[in-house]
């Protein structure tokens, strides 16, 4: 799975980065079945600012292809199961209408070869279809992984902001899978060390 973190407002997003990243990096140290905390350590592909959080976007069914094993549904296995949609979020975790941290999977996000073919997926099939015409510019940011090297940070910079001119933020953060999300970089108030071919934040 890949993870996104909604924002309700701009106003919020140093607080609600800061949160989410304590809560990101305690549940990929501790989190849930030690066999299953890869899977927590999935990449954070983007920040989104939408007032609405994860309200009315599309969801995947909990229980996947067996149905009946969490008595989600007795009876016909496909009774009460949502449409199937390609990108969908599989779970997320809340505070206080102020952010939402989302793992998302599907169909497509499995078949697509690595993060940055993900992260293209979830603003095509997620993102701008529930980004309305007025909504604020640049609403979502990209999360780029600590290994990511200045080369491939700019490159994909330039090709999503010429593929989604609107919606894509010239800031970006970084998520680290032990010190959580840093940033914005890019930016004169918080600056971003890009050195030794990894994305990092200045001191």
């Amino acid at each position: 799975m890949s993870a996104l973190l909604l924002i309700s407002s701009v106003d919020h997003a140093e607080v609600a980065v800061e949160q989410a990243s304590d809560y990101l990096v305690h549940h990929r140290r501790y989190g849930g079945d030690p066999a299953q905390r890869d899977t927590l350590r999935d990449a954070l592909l983007g920040i989104w600012i939408r007032r609405e959080l994860d309200a009315d976007l599309p969801t995947l069914f909990p229980c996947g292809e067996h149905v009946q094993t969490c008595g989600c549904a007795v009876g016909d296995p496909t009774e009460g199961r949502p449409p199937a949609v390609p990108v969908g979020i599989r779970t997320s975790s809340s505070v206080s209408g102020l952010w939402s941290l989302c793992w998302l999977d599907g169909s497509a996000l499995r078949e697509a070869h690595n993060p940055h073919q993900r992260r293209r997926l979830i603003l095509d099939v997620l993102v701008q279809g529930a980004a309305p015409a007025a909504s604020l510019p640049g609403a979502f940011f990209p999360v780029f992984a600590h290994t990511d090297s200045r080369d491939t940070v700019h490159a994909t910079l330039t090709e999503l902001g010429s593929r989604y001119p609107r919606l894509v933020a010239t800031h970006w953060y970084i998520d680290d899978p032990e010190q959580g999300i840093s940033g914005p970089c890019g930016t004169t108030s918080a600056g971003c060390r890009l050195a030794r071919g990894t994305a990092t934040t200045r001191p």
